[in-house]
């Protein structure tokens, strides 16, 4: 078995899906692997460290992808990618932006594992992309809008007086919604934390935040410095921001939009409003920080490489018994999976 590892093709993609520790570890076990020639490099991986754990440096993705039976991708392969994958190929990858053409699929054979439909089960918790992946978003979300801000953030008590901290709203409270908070917490903000979901308030203030009721939402908009959104996850997360939201937020406050909670502008994508707050939407927050995000998404991938096994790839029915696996199967064989 041949696992080929390519170079992410998407606009503002800098994460890779395997790094070298993680090929170190499936090299060791007899593992072959085969990548293109650059595929880490955004993300800071240099192509001989891959081959000092026992990776063959392709020239390209054509090569790399010869004599392969699965590929590891950090997103799911574009309909162009696609067209070029051979045969009977098994793709393992975040499936999240695919626009499938499953009548290529079906013709071509390839079977296909989602890693975003890793059901949230204490013994999948290793294999669970969106928490590791939302959670660097939320920490990166925090410290984007912190540098963008156009005031200090903790109180300061000086000489030439005193400064009041900044408030920081954080609306939606999962895993992103909640790193985010304790972010903003231990750079000093007062932090305020809005979801409909009544238990998650006790999540919320159990980090120093406190919870807003909806009949106060729109007032502690109109007073934030700082709005995060964090609700839900891309591409199916909730509109909560509209031109009436947005139109609250004051002169010089920072909105980041992290879960597509904004209506309208694409991602990554920044504007001013007309009253003078800076809106960012950037749902690929996660790749700001390739190196870390890169290395939790390999652990992640690896660790349901080792319960899916090399059966598949090698055209051996999945144990679909196990439920992470029959979850996270969408199509095999070419065959479409509900």
């Amino acid at each position: 078995m041949i696992i080929a590892v390519l170079k992410e093709t998407a606009d503002y993609e800098r994460r890779v899906a395997l790094t070298p520790p993680a090929a170190q570890k499936l090299t060791a076990d007899g593992t072959k692997i085969k990548m293109e020639k650059g595929a880490g490099k955004a993300a800071g991986f240099a192509d001989k460290e891959y081959e000092n754990a026992g990776v063959e440096i392709a020239e390209d993705a054509a090569a790399a992808l010869k004599g392969a039976s699965l590929l590891f991708k950090i997103r799911a392969p574009s309909a162009e990618e696609t067209k070029r994958l051979p045969d009977g190929l098994t793709v393992i990858a975040d499936f999240r932006t695919f626009v499938p053409d499953w009548e290529l699929i079906k013709n071509r054979r390839f079977s296909l594992f989602a890693l975003e439909r890793i059901p949230r089960i204490s013994r999948a918790q290793d294999m669970d992309i969106l928490s590791s992946q939302d959670n660097l978003a939320g920490y990166k979300a925090a410290i984007e809008a912190v540098n963008m801000l156009n005031r200090a953030v903790p109180m300061m008590t000086t000489a030439a007086g005193s400064v009041m901290p900044a408030k920081i709203l954080v609306v939606g409270i999962g895993v992103a919604g909640l790193q985010a908070i304790a972010t903003a917490k231990r750079l000093g903000a007062v932090v305020f934390a809005h979801d409909i979901r009544p238990e998650t308030r006790e999540q919320a203030e159990s980090l120093g935040a406190r919870f807003v009721e909806p009949e106060r939402l729109n007032e502690t908009i109109a007073e934030a410095d700082v709005v995060i959104t964090a609700a839900g996850s891309p591409p199916r997360a909730p509109i909560l921001f509209k031109q009436r939201e947005i139109g609250l937020l004051k002169a010089g406050s920072v909105l980041i939009d992290v879960s597509g909670n904004v209506e309208g502008p694409g991602s990554p994508e920044t504007f001013t409003t007309e009253n003078g707050a800076v809106v960012t939407v950037d749902r690929q927050m996660a790749s700001l920080l390739p190196d870390t995000a890169s290395r939790l998404f390999a652990n992640n991938l690896c660790n349901f490489f080792r319960l899916l096994g090399s059966g598949p790839a090698a055209g051996q029915t999945p144990d679909f018994a196990d439920d992470v696996i029959n979850r996270t199967c969408i199509c095999w064989q070419g065959e479409k999976r509900e």
